[in-house]
Order: structure tokens, then sequence, then C-alpha cells
């Protein structure tokens, strides 16, 4: 029907559909919210299967890194490649958010559009850490200083790439805080992850101390922060499903 009301027995319908009852009884964001649970445990799991918690140090000489993967060669690979499936999973989040968002009138100011985009680049960058690590991992009898450069680079992708998941979360914090499509509280714990996240781009510039990539400001603080917030959008996103299930069975 393409027009906006009909008549029926003296009473005004509307067919413009209600952004409250558009996902009622779609499990699609219960699904999604599932897999990004699914990729916190697969990502952590893989990281301490390989050895990756705690981090190898960022003054570590080319031998030693070179150790550090002939040493438990299959346990290492195991374990990123439980990374490698978890890693794609933070897109199903950036998807389910985007949907929230947009269900909030949050894209009205491109906003929405922004935490897909910049969630997007996430997604390829936390892709990419696992499989340069992949890579490093595959023939540690190579020259030490190329497993070196390739350890260094995965590490990179993950941690110094902090910037994209810092203007992802201030755009959610921005469209909760703003529409009150979730608690304020979301809102807030967003704009928190942003700040504990944004010490990892200052890695570049240390090789030792809570600076560099193996220490407290730019390898601890930001994991934790950042497996803290994968939880943190499927709770939400969990939430938003059980809302507009309810207020569709209502209408």
């Amino acid at each position: 029907m393409s027009a906006a009301s009909i008549v029926e027995e003296g009473t005004v319908q509307s067919t413009v559909p209600d952004p409250a009852s558009a996902a009622a009884g779609d499990p699609g964001l219960r699904v999604l919210a599932v897999a990004g649970v699914a990729g916190v445990a697969l990502i952590l799991s893989g990281m301490l299967v390989s050895g990756y918690i705690p981090a190898p140090g960022a003054a570590w000489s080319p031998e030693r890194i070179q150790e550090f993967y002939a040493g438990a060669a299959t346990q290492r690979r195991l374990g990123i490649f439980l990374m490698i499936l978890g890693t794609p999973l933070f897109g199903a989040l950036v998807a389910g958010m985007s949907r929230v968002l947009v269900l909030g009138g949050g894209n009205r100011g491109g906003w929405a559009n922004l935490q897909t985009v910049v969630g997007g680049c996430g997604t390829v960058l936390l892709v990419l850490f696992a499989m340069v690590l992949a890579v490093a991992a595959y023939r540690p009898e190579r020259d030490a200083e190329i497993t070196q450069a390739l350890h260094d680079l995965g590490w990179y992708f993950a941690f110094i790439s902090a910037v994209p998941f810092v203007i992802q979360a201030l755009a959610i914090a921005w469209v909760v805080l703003r529409s009150g499509v979730l608690p304020r509280q979301f809102g807030w714990a967003n704009l928190s992850v942003a700040i504990l996240l944004l010490p990892g781009a200052a890695m570049l510039f240390f090789h030792t101390g809570p600076v560099a990539y193996d220490g407290l400001l730019t390898f601890w603080v930001p994991l934790t922060d950042f497996g803290l917030w994968m939880l943190l959008l499927a709770w939400g996103m969990w939430v938003s499903a059980d809302r507009d299930a309810v207020a569709g069975e209502r209408r």
C-alpha cells in the first residue's frame, strides 16, 4: 500500500512502520550479540593459548622473538587460529549497534553511518592482526629480523590502531546520550572506553615502560577495556532486542 494512511471504519491507521516495533520478533540482534560474545571468547582464549598474554616484550631482540615463535610452535598456531575465527565477529557487534542507533534516530547526523564505517575499519584491522601473526608463526626458522618485523606489524594492527575504535565508541556515546535509545550509563561507558583505548596510539614512541606495546597503558588496559567493551555492546544489543519485542507485543 502506497498511501501514508488509510481510513477504515472511521479510524485512521498509519502504514508508516513504528521504529520501536521494527525489530519486534526479529532474533537478529540476539544472534549478533551472541556472535560478539563468541568473538571475545575466541580472541582472548586464542591469545592465552598462543602465549600473547602476557605480551612478548617490545624490547626483545629479534633472536628472542624468533625463539618465542619456534618454541611450542603448534600451540601458538592453534591459538592464532582461534584468533582468526574470533576477530571477524567484531563485525557482528558493529552491524548490531548500527541497527540499534538507527532505530533510536541516531542517523540524522550520520552518526550511525560513522559508527558503521569506522567499526568496519576496526574489524579489518583486527583480522589483519591475527593474519599477520599467523604469517610470523608459519615459518619461525626464517631470518629473525623478518619474524620480528612481522610480529611488530601484527601487534601494531591491533593496538596502535586505536583511533578507529575511539571514534566508534564516541559515535555510540553521542547517539545514546542524545537519544536515550539505551540507558545513559551505556553512553558514558562508551566514552570511558574511548579514553582508555587512546593511549595505545602512543606505543610508536616507546620500547620499554608502560607505553611500550607490552606495557600497562598500551596492552593491559586496552586489552581489558576492549574485551569488556565487546561484552557491553553485546548487552546493549540484547537489551534493545528485548525492548523492541515488548514494544511490538504492546502494539
